[in-house]
């Protein structure tokens, strides 16, 4: 088993390709609970609002998270089962939106897979019964694996186990405008093959850069261009307006034998690169 500390950053983003750049990048983090000796979520709020941290993604709805930071200026995206589960907190706490949840397509719980879209829909059709839907955005976040090709971006396409799922999850993003959400770690295709994929481009340092032979686009790091091919493959879906934001990134800084470049350095440099 994979034993590894990664550091998980949320990158909330829009990507100008002409530009190979990014455009209003909003970055936060992903707030994990499960561990030993944890501060209490009043310890972490006065410790996120000391750094200037603004945006926060939980992995549940738990109470004393969500009332803990009540009233400071922290945004949320919290996992929940139904619309119920954050009116309490509502407008106290600013919570933007919730997730139905994590990596279902392409993974482990590909069994739920059927039952995603429906859910989502519940969850939106709640909101909108207590008037929240305006102000609280409803998504899945999916995990790379999800996509058949990615290599070159222009090239990105679903793979063919999703594809049926993805296209109706599509036109609801599209109905209701919320973002699609994908958890991106250009680390995982630097351990998959660390002699062709360099360590500067997936740390985002000086590299000579990748061209894409079909877009022409040039890309000076990993993770523009994994978004890139989930952009291409939502576009050949027939879709050019639903928003894609990175709602895990990261990298580990500690981690086995196996596993190059795992290093509390490399962690640091993607945490400075990333604004955290």
């Amino acid at each position: 088993m994979v034993k590894m500390l990664l550091h998980s950053l949320l990158l909330l983003l829009l990507l100008d390709r002409k530009r190979n750049r990014v455009e209003g990048e909003q970055v936060g983090i992903n707030y994990g609970r499960i561990a030993d000796n944890l501060p209490s979520p009043s310890r972490v709020a006065k410790l996120l609002e000391s750094i200037g941290i603004t945006k926060v993604k939980l992995y549940d709805a738990d109470p004393t998270v969500l009332t803990a930071f009540a009233n400071t200026n922290v945004e949320f995206i919290a996992a929940i089962d139904n619309g119920k589960s954050i009116k309490p907190y509502l407008p106290a706490t600013r919570i933007t939106c919730v997730t139905v949840g994590n990596e279902i397509l392409g993974g482990s719980q590909a069994s739920l897979s059927a039952n995603l879209l429906p859910a989502m829909q519940s969850v939106y059709q709640a909101l909108v019964s207590f008037g929240l839907s305006d102000q609280v955005n409803v998504t899945t976040a999916h995990s790379l694996n999800i996509l058949g090709s990615s290599y070159p971006p222009s090239s990105g396409a679903f793979s063919s186990d999703v594809a049926r799922y993805i296209k109706p999850i599509l036109n609801f993003h599209s109905k209701v405008k919320s973002p699609f959400f994908i958890n991106a770690y250009p680390y995982f295709a630097y351990k998959a093959d660390p002699v062709t994929v360099k360590l500067p481009y997936v740390l985002f340092e000086k590299n000579a850069g990748v061209v894409d032979s079909g877009s022409n686009l040039k890309y000076n790091n990993m993770l523009y261009a994994q978004i890139d091919s989930v952009y291409y493959a939502i576009k050949a879906m027939g879709h050019g307006d639903v928003d894609v934001r990175i709602s895990e990134t990261g990298w580990p800084s500690k981690g086995d034998s196996d596993e190059p470049g795992a290093t509390p350095e490399n962690a640091g440099k993607t945490g400075s690169t990333m604004g955290i």
